[in-house]
């Protein structure tokens, strides 16, 4: 949530286009990061031989791409404005090229951060995120309280980058000097690639709609859009970490259908009741939320908002599907509909950005739909036969509920009409939100007999149709 804190003080005193331009930015550095070869890092740590001459290696690799997609960054920046019919005066122009120096910073980052997983060092490797967040946070701030929004900004984005690098290296002992090694590459080569081109499909899921309504859309709506984003980013987060510290190893777990039924019944609902009771209460009241935090200015951003919202629902339930590929062998199948989705993606926003941001938050529903439709199918398998099912009573149904419930709140309290009075906007907003909290209540109530054969796996069963790939 921090991020999108600073977002909104900062929009409140940039306005929408300064904050498109760095928004752009931003993206192209992360597109142009993930061709970095980043892979290489889970190459390192899968290699237990001589892992200081392989560091050294792959830190010459990161420090050499990313100096050389520096000025790349640059004149890319430059053209996507031109493109876009934007202008930034030259000071602008200077910040915004310095924020391309994120890409060697973070390329070069992960060496020291693989030799802190080689370690086990956990502890500082959870920590770096939240310092370098908070330094960057506070230097943003002391900046613009001085009176310099625009540098508060820039020293923000990069601060990041520069706060999470100094989280990593000062004191640990982990940065090697770069030094090339043919060998070692060699070695590391195949599994940095293809761990390489999963990140890239990863990065190009969320940001290349960006840098796409960026150039085509105008600086108005793509400043609108990428509020939207921040609001999706926020429900991917809360996914990434569901994914990753219960749903992974839960599903690593269990071995026949029958228990991986019950494991997906039971991530489906966690999912439904964290995500989609946020999701179903910010859609209802985008526009009383948008009021409040930014301003009339940003009203129009709110159609945009609310979708994406729902959007960033699915991603969570993709997340399910994509949690339970990864830990059963097949991430080939993975990165292939990852790939599919973000091509088609792709293609609908290059057609319907100039229409505005709502078309292209449209555009990024239908791509996460196809992309949940498509994981959905992949593990129907996993599900006994029953996936249809357990996606409507577990994913579908409960969150349609949250938002006949947050609907109903809204009409009781205030009707469909935004008003500029802050005191009723704020009730509205507590009564939607806990309207969606009740539905969720309800949800989860009604499945508890469910939950708890959830968390509790019956015995493994043979079923006579076992999945060709399990055998």
């Amino acid at each position: 949530m921090l991020p999108l804190a600073v977002f909104v003080v900062f929009a409140r005193a940039l306005g929408p286009e300064v904050i498109a331009r760095f928004a752009l930015a931003v993206s192209l550095a992360e597109i142009l990061k993930a061709c970095g070869l980043p892979g290489l890092y889970e190459a390192l740590l899968h290699r237990q031989s001589r892992p200081a001459r392989g560091q050294a290696a792959a830190l010459a690799v990161f420090l050499l791409i990313g100096l050389l997609l520096l000025p790349l960054h640059g004149a890319a920046l430059v053209a996507l404005f031109a493109a876009a019919g934007t202008d930034p005066s030259g000071s602008e122009l200077l910040l915004l090229l310095l924020v391309g120096l994120r890409i060697p910073i973070d390329l070069a980052l992960l060496q020291p951060q693989a030799e802190l997983a080689r370690r086990a060092a956990y502890a500082r490797l959870a920590a770096r995120g939240l310092v370098g967040n908070l330094g960057a946070t506070t230097l943003g701030f002391a900046i613009l309280a001085a009176g310099q929004p625009m540098l508060g900004f820039a020293a923000y984005t990069l601060g990041i980058s520069v706060g999470n690098a100094l989280a990593t290296v000062v004191g640990t002992g982990t940065l090697r000097r770069p030094r090339w090694n043919g060998a070692c590459l060699k070695a590391l080569w195949p599994e940095g690639l293809a761990a390489s081109a999963v990140r890239f499909c990863a990065t190009a899921n969320n940001q290349l709609d960006q840098l796409l309504v960026g150039a085509i859309a105008g600086p108005l709506p793509f400043a609108q859009f990428n509020f939207a984003k921040r609001i999706e980013a926020a429900f991917g987060s809360l996914s990434a970490i569901l994914a990753t510290s219960l749903f992974q190893p839960d599903f690593a777990a269990r071995a026949k259908v029958a228990t991986l039924a019950a494991g997906l019944r039971q991530a489906l609902t966690i999912v439904a009741m964290t995500c989609g009771a946020v999701a179903a209460g910010f859609a209802v009241s985008a526009d009383l939320f948008i009021g409040i935090l930014l301003g009339p200015a940003w009203i129009a951003a709110a159609p945009a908002a609310a979708v994406l919202a729902v959007s960033g629902y699915g991603r969570a339930i993709g997340s399910v599907h994509a949690a339970l590929l990864s830990v059963s062998g097949r991430n080939a199948s993975l990165f292939r509909r990852f790939a599919l989705t973000i091509v088609v993606g792709a293609a609908l926003i290059a057609v319907v950005a100039r229409y505005g941001a709502l078309a292209s938050a449209l555009a990024v529903a239908v791509q996460i739909l196809l992309g949940v439709v498509l994981l959905a199918v992949t593990t129907r398998h996993d599900a006994g036969g029953q996936a249809l099912r357990i996606h409507l009573v577990h994913a579908v149904l409960p969150f349609l509920a949250m938002l006949a419930f947050a609907a109903s709140a809204r009409w009781t309290v205030l009707g469909f009409a935004w008003t500029a009075d802050v005191p009723t906007m704020g009730s509205s907003i507590a009564a939607i939100m806990a309207a969606s909290a009740a539905a969720a209540m309800v949800g989860l109530a009604c499945g508890a007999a469910q939950m708890r054969h959830a968390w509790r796996p019956a015995p493994d069963v043979v079923l006579p149709a076992e999945p060709a790939w399990r055998t």
